[in-house]
C-alpha cells in the first residue's frame, strides 16, 4: 500500500468513523434485537431465546402475526399500484399547456417501472411492516439499449436488419433494510440529519470494476473484514469465506469543506469556524476512503427516503405491525406451546413400573404386541401411568388472542367474520375501522415517500438524461 495515497483523507477518515460508530452504537443497542426478533416471528424462525417459559418444549410459532403482516402489506400494495396509474405530475397554474406535464409523467412511470421500482416499493412496504420503517434509496447508472432497426444497404433496394445500440441513465429505487441503514440520532428525518450511511458487504471485485471506471480512488484496500463484526446485517446469513467479502460504507451528508481537501488533520475541527457542505463520501472496510467529493446533485439533495409504517412522534424509526402485535403474539405462542407440551403428556402411553420386579437388563416400552416381562405379578409391578387431559378451554383463548393482534395491528381477516355479522352492512361496519387505520399509514407513505421520491427521480433525469428529459 502506498502511504501518500492512503493518508490523503485521514482527517475526513477520522471525523466520519467516530461519528458513524457512535450512530450505529445507537441504532443497535435499542433497536437492533427488537427487529431481530420481530424478523424470526414474521419468518417462523425458532431461536431458543425466544423460549416463554424455561421448561417449554414446543417450538411452534404461531402465523397469526405473519397474517397481519401480509394483510396490511397486500392493502397498501393493492391502494398504491391497483389503478396502473400509481402517481401524476400536476403543472403549474401559469402554464397554459399541460401536454408536457403529461408526457414528462407518462416517461418517468415507464422509466420507472422498466428499473424495477414497483418490486422495490413492495419490498420498502414489507420492510415498514416487519421493521416500523421503510428505507429507499435513489441510484443513477448508465446501461446500454439495444434493439434492432432496418437500414438501406448502400447500391440496392434492399434493407438489412441491424443491432443498434443507445447508452441510457436509468434511475433506479433499491430497498434497504434499516439493519443497513445508520442516520444521526438527534434526527426525525433524512433531510434535517448531519448525514446517512449506507453500509452494505459487496464482493472485492465491484469494488476493483468502480476503481476501473474511475469511481473509486486507485488504491490498495488490504485484508478482509472479520465476519465477527457484521453485526446487524441478515443473523441467517453465514458466510464461512470471507475471503472475497468488502464491507463498503456511503456516506451522504455534511462534511467539513476542508476535509475533501488532502492531507487535513482532524486535530483542527472547530464547529464555530468550519464550513460544513454537502458530500458523498465511500469508505471501504471502515478505512479507506474510496471516494470523497462534493454532492454531484443540481439539488444537492440526499438520494434516500423512508417512511414510519406508524408515526412514532419525534423519533426517525417508525412502529411498524410486528411491534403492534407482538404482546399478542407472544401470549398466543405460550399458550399454543403449552397445549401442545400438554397433549405430549397426556396422549402419550406412559407406564410406572417397580424396578425390582423387572429383569435385569429389560428395557420397558409400550407398543402393540409388546411383551412384558416381570417378577411376579404384572398388575404389581407395572401400571398405566395417566397425568389427566388437556384443558379444552385453550381452544376459546387461542381465539380471543388471536382477536387481540388483529385489534392492535389493524388487519382485519373478512373469512373470519362472525355468522350473525355476515351481512353487507355488517361486513362494512366491520371492515370501516381497519380501512381507516391503512389510510393513516397510506397518507404517511404518499406523503413523506412516494412524493418525494417522484421528485428526487425527475431531478435526476432532468439533470443526467436531457434527452429523454427536455425541460
Amino acid at each position: 500500500m502506498i502511504d501518500g495515497e492512503e493518508n490523503k483523507y485521514q482527517g475526513l477518515a477520522g471525523w466520519l468513523g467516530s461519528r458513524l460508530e457512535e450512530w450505529r452504537n445507537h441504532r443497535d443497542s435499542n433497536y437492533l434485537d427488537n427487529w431481530d426478533e420481530y424478523y424470526r416471528l414474521w419468518r417462523g424462525i425458532w431461536k431458543a431465546s425466544d423460549k416463554t417459559r424455561q421448561s417449554e418444549k414446543s417450538r411452534l410459532i404461531s402465523p397469526a402475526l405473519q397474517q397481519a403482516v401480509e394483510s396490511s402489506v397486500a392493502e397498501i400494495e393493492e391502494a398504491t399500484f391497483g389503478r396502473g396509474k400509481w402517481f401524476d405530475i400536476k403543472d403549474d397554474m401559469l402554464d397554459q399547456d399541460p401536454s408536457d406535464a403529461e408526457y414528462v409523467r407518462n416517461l418517468l412511470q415507464e422509466d420507472l417501472e422498466g428499473t424495477g421500482a414497483k418490486d422495490a416499493l413492495c419490498e420498502v412496504f414489507l420492510n415498514g411492516a416487519v421493521y416500523g420503517t421503510g428505507i429507499g434509496k435513489i441510484s443513477v447508472e448508465e446501461s446500454t439499449w439495444k434493439y434492432p432497426v432496418e437500414v438501406p444497404v448502400e447500391g440496392t433496394m434492399v434493407t438489412e436488419r441491424v443491432l443498434q445500440e443507445e447508452t441510457v441513465v436509468d434511475v433506479k429505487v433499491e430497498a434497504i433494510s434499516p439493519k443497513e441503514f445508520l442516520i444521526d440520532p438527534s434526527a426525525t428525518n433524512i433531510k434535517e440529519a448531519l448525514g446517512v450511511a449506507h453500509e452494505v458487504i459487496k464482493p472485492r471485485h465491484s469494488i476493483i470494476d468502480g476503481i476501473t471506471n474511475g469511481t473509486y480512488r486507485d488504491i490498495a484496500i488490504e485484508g478482509d473484514y472479520s465476519i465477527e463484526r457484521l453485526k446487524g446485517f441478515d443473523p441467517e446469513e453465514s458466510r464461512p469465506d470471507a475471503s472475497d467479502q468488502i464491507k463498503i460504507t456511503e456516506y451522504w451528508g455534511k462534511v467539513p469543506v476542508r476535509f475533501l481537501e488532502e492531507n487535513e488533520s482532524i486535530d483542527d475541527f472547530e464547529y464555530d469556524e468550519d464550513e460544513l457542505v454537502e458530500a458523498v463520501v465511500t469508505i471501504a472496510n471502515d478505512s479507506h476512503i474510496l471516494r470523497a467529493e462534493r454532492n454531484p446533485f443540481m439539488m444537492e439533495d440526499r438520494p434516500f427516503i423512508s417512511y414510519q409504517h406508524d408515526i412514532v412522534p419525534n423519533k426517525f424509526w417508525g412502529r411498524g405491525v410486528c411491534e403492534k402485535g407482538y404482546n399478542p403474539q407472544k401470549a398466543l405462542d405460550a399458550e399454543m406451546r403449552a397445549r401442545i407440551d400438554s397433549l405430549a403428556l397426556t396422549t402419550t402411553p406412559m407406564m410406572a413400573a417397580d424396578a425390582t420386579r423387572l429383569p435385569r437388563g429389560v428395557k420397558l416400552e409400550v407398543r402393540p404386541g409388546k411383551t412384558i416381562l416381570t417378577n411376579g405379578d404384572p398388575r404389581q409391578a407395572i401400571m398405566p401411568l395417566a397425568l389427566g387431559t388437556t384443558d379444552q378451554n385453550t381452544y376459546t383463548q387461542v381465539a380471543s388472542l388471536q382477536n387481540m393482534i388483529q385489534m392492535g395491528t389493524g388487519s382485519n381477516d373478512t373469512t373470519q367474520a362472525s355468522a350473525e355479522r355476515a351481512t353487507s352492512a355488517g361486513m362494512s361496519m366491520q371492515q370501516s375501522s381497519a380501512i381507516k387505520r391503512q389510510k393513516r399509514t397510506l397518507m404517511n407513505f404518499q406523503n413523506t415517500f412516494l412524493i418525494p421520491m417522484i421528485n428526487k427521480s425527475l431531478w435526476r433525469k432532468v439533470q443526467f438524461d436531457v434527452d429523454r428529459y427536455p425541460i
